[in-house]
């Protein structure tokens, strides 16, 4: 078995890798101050991964898309779920409106979405973890909040964020080349091992706008019955 071969294992058609040796992962985790990219899912984290890696020339943990012998990483990815995740130093926030993350999962889990009970559960699975990460976590060093709505809007300023978290200024030249290679389009063929990751269906994009006008309020309500604190952090359109 190669060297390559050994850390690394191939995903399904994507042309990806994860990087599956557990002692290379936490040479690198199991130091606190090492970047811990957390995100819930349906956030944004796809794309956020591969404009990093493309940018900085080296992948995330624990999947490589282009840098596919890579040694060195920006972060380690986590999406921290059961928010279990503790004892981290440094951890750059991504995270998105609640409308669109709820709607996109329950479109990922194939989930109906007019069923309010299933929309009111994701909101307050959502809500707890908003709370954690923008209100409660009080034992990092260093942390920077990005949203996908900045991503999508302003590249540029967003991407400074995260840039001067790694103590870097921001290359526009380089960025708008790196986002040029990851339209949705390329991010769709980076994750055909997931086919759901990205959807770009005209009737998808119809049905979430209805999505938003019919279940808005609710899942802001919800979302604000956790915590009233994180009404400074989102905006309701």
């Amino acid at each position: 078995m190669s060297y390559f071969r050994k850390y690394f294992s191939r995903f399904n058609s994507d042309a990806s890798f994860k990087i599956t040796d557990k002692k290379l992962v936490s040479s690198f985790t199991d130091d606190p101050e090492f970047p811990f990219l957390v995100s819930f899912p349906r956030t944004g984290s796809h794309w956020l991964r591969l404009l990093m890696e493309l940018y900085f020339e080296k992948p995330a943990l624990v999947r490589a898309f282009y840098y596919k012998d890579a040694m060195d990483f920006t972060c380690y990815h986590h999406h921290d779920e059961n928010l279990e995740l503790s004892g981290r130093k440094n951890v750059i926030y991504l995270y998105r409106n609640p409308v669109d993350t709820v709607y996109s999962q329950m479109c990922y889990y194939n989930q109906k979405i007019d069923d309010e009970a299933r929309i009111q559960e994701w909101s307050n699975l959502y809500g707890r973890h908003l709370k954690k990460w923008l209100v409660d976590e009080k034992s990092l060093v260093k942390k920077t909040i990005l949203t996908y709505e900045g991503l999508n809007s302003d590249l540029h300023n967003e991407f400074s964020k995260l840039l001067a978290h790694f103590g870097e200024t921001l290359d526009q030249e380089r960025l708008d080349d790196v986002a040029r290679q990851v339209s949705k389009s390329s991010l769709k063929k980076k994750t055909m091992h997931d086919k759901q990751v990205v959807n770009t269906s005209e009737a998808y994009s119809e049905q979430r706008g209805e999505f938003r006008l019919k279940y808005a309020t609710l899942i802001f309500s919800r979302i604000y019955d956790v915590t009233t604190k994180l009404e400074e952090f989102l905006a309701e359109e």
